[in-house]
């Protein structure tokens, strides 16, 4: 079966007395994250970016490395996150063990007073997969069951101190990182786990990495709801 993870990324929000640019050798120092591109948002000045809250957790910065080109580091004025680039292979493998050591070194570092939030975000995409028709979501219209028509189901809602919001679309074409559009159409389900509001024990990596893998955890869940079995038993790690 082909793999529909087409995005995930874990990102941070923060508050810090360092600059972003402080945090650039600390990141060059996990698997030589060293190649530097500024992103249009960088030529905003810095006032005008952390008074608009629009803004002020967007990235400016994206940074790769030579050595290990699975991922990218993005970084912000109050924010830095991890994607993959590349195919996404499992979380207990490649994901979560880049997880630690990349946030573990900057969460140690003394550089972050608090974060505000920490975010998972994964993004399926099943070409020619309509899966109001093959999925477990059916939408009822006077008692029948409509799958033919182009639809778009937004779920917002909590486990515990964990948000989530699941996004659900079909006969949809899928704009791939490049910019080039999926040959097929299909179907696009987007499912984001947060934990925000609340006091990060910074001393405490054991817990705030349980936390993290918590995350992943309700986004398997949130899956299992919304797709097939098949996809649910291949995506189990």
């Amino acid at each position: 079966m082909k793999n529909t993870i087409v995005e995930c990324v874990f990102d941070i929000t923060y508050e810090s007395t360092n600059a972003p640019e402080g945090f650039l050798s600390l990141i060059a120092s996990v698997d030589s994250f060293d190649n530097l591109k500024k992103l249009p948002l960088s030529q905003i000045p810095e006032t005008i970016r952390k008074s608009d809250p629009n803004l002020r957790n967007q990235p400016i910065y994206e940074i790769t490395s030579s050595e290990n080109k699975e991922y990218k580091v993005m970084l912000g004025d109050n924010t830095i996150g991890l994607a993959i680039v590349n195919e996404y292979s499992s979380w207990t493998s490649s994901m979560y063990p880049e997880i630690e050591k990349l946030f573990g070194k900057i969460l140690t570092s003394g550089k972050i007073d608090k974060i505000n939030r920490m975010g998972l975000r994964y993004t399926d995409f099943l070409e020619n997969e309509n899966i109001f028709d093959s999925g477990k979501v059916k939408i009822n219209i006077d008692n029948n069951v409509v799958a033919d028509k182009t639809m778009f189901v937004s779920i917002e809602d909590k486990i515990e101190n964990i948000s989530y919001i699941k996004v659900i679309t079909n006969k949809k074409q899928y704009q791939y990182k490049d910019g080039k559009l999926s040959e097929n159409k299909g179907s696009i389900v987007d499912i984001v786990t947060s934990l925000e509001n609340q006091e990060f024990n910074l001393s405490d990596m054991s817990n705030i990495f349980t936390l993290i893998d918590k995350l992943h955890k309700i986004h398997r869940e949130k899956l299992k709801e919304v797709v097939s079995d098949e996809y649910s038993i291949k995506y189990s790690l």
